[in-house]
């Protein structure tokens, strides 16, 4: 039995590794891609190559490869990963699997506060950070959604969490809206940043989202054990010595800072942190300390393919990454909601 045992053992972490190494490999290709795709100038892998390997060639290729497409392809790399965490992590903490940034607020009220401060109405406020600007608003929403959704009980009602969530999520994009009409000359500009873009990115972005991201990967598998816990249930989980107010905070605090900082950088990209972890679930289960790496791989993978395919809705035009993802989306909670209205029938 202990022999059969470990060889089902080895062959689930063999299938897990091969997987975890095809969506790498997805990834570098989609990222190779993204540099040379879509683009009025016939760029190649050559330029590419040349560029990596600080060799001379077609200067204004290896230019917009550089300062334009590596940025833009690192971002939205970066940026899904984020979202796809941030989603883990919401639905974990919450036990409910429509759970996400993009429902439950938080995103927008990040959004809110970035379309805010674009108004002028406070003119002290072009003199601050995005960054922090984007992280109090994500922070505001989370705090109110943290309570309003009972997570500082040691029991929740899922009808709760999910009627907290939409509720303030409706209240930041009505707010939102009226911010946009005092932006003025702004509107535009916001408005498209509002949909979720990663257009115009450069470098210091990146430097921005690379140690984010890290940052609260490392927090997340340090916390995985404990949301392992969790999923046995509250009252389960505090009888086997688990720290159910430990996590949901330290969790709270990830969710917000990774929000805040893909929010700053490309805007509220919408329904990644909903799609991914459910896709990852269905590959290698419901352990999160297997769940989050693969979470973070197809995170930037769904992000750096949509932002490709948002190139070719119109060639030749910039077009938000957030069309793709919200159409992709949309659907994929429809039939989320339809599963769960029919488990529990």
């Amino acid at each position: 039995m202990n022999t059969m045992t470990l060889t089902l053992a080895s062959r689930w972490r063999f299938s897990y590794l091969m997987k975890m190494s095809f969506l790498l490999v997805i990834l570098i290709v989609g990222w190779l891609g993204s540099l040379i795709l879509a683009s009025n100038f016939n760029l190649s892998l050559n330029d590419v190559w040349q560029l990596l390997n600080d060799q001379m060639g077609n200067e204004i290729h290896q230019h917009i490869i550089y300062s334009i497409r590596m940025p833009r392809a690192f971002v939205a790399m970066f940026a899904g990963m984020g979202l796809a965490i941030a989603g883990l992590l919401m639905q974990s903490i919450t036990r409910n699997p429509l759970a996400s940034p993009s429902i439950f607020g938080v995103s927008a009220g990040a959004a809110f506060a970035f379309a805010f401060a674009s108004t002028g109405l406070l003119p002290w406020l072009s003199g601050v950070p995005i960054l922090i600007i984007t992280m109090s608003g994500a922070l505001i929403s989370g705090v109110m959604v943290f309570f309003l959704a009972g997570l500082h009980q040691n029991r929740i009602n899922p009808i709760r969490v999910v009627l907290a969530g939409v509720a303030l999520n409706f209240l930041f994009i009505s707010l939102t809206r009226a911010a946009v009409i005092f932006a003025d000359e702004h509107a535009y500009g916001v408005m498209y940043w509002l949909t979720g873009s990663v257009a115009n990115v450069g470098w210091s972005d990146v430097t921005l989202l690379l140690p984010t991201v890290f940052f609260g990967f490392v927090l997340s598998m340090y916390l995985s054990f404990q949301l392992n816990l969790l999923r046995l249930g509250e009252a389960m989980m505090q009888s086997v010595g688990g720290k159910l107010w430990q996590v949901r905070v330290l969790s709270s605090i990830v969710i917000v800072l990774l929000i805040a900082a893909c929010v700053s950088v490309s805007g509220p990209i919408g329904f990644v942190g909903l799609m991914v972890p459910h896709v990852a679930r269905a590959w290698v289960g419901h352990d999160i300390r297997f769940l989050m790496p693969m979470t973070l791989l197809m995170g930037g993978n769904l992000v750096l393919y949509a932002d490709i395919g948002s190139r070719y809705i119109n060639l030749g035009q910039e077009n938000p990454v957030g069309i793709v993802t919200s159409l992709f989306g949309a659907l994929f909670f429809l039939v989320l909601t339809k599963q769960q209205m029919r488990s529990q029938l």
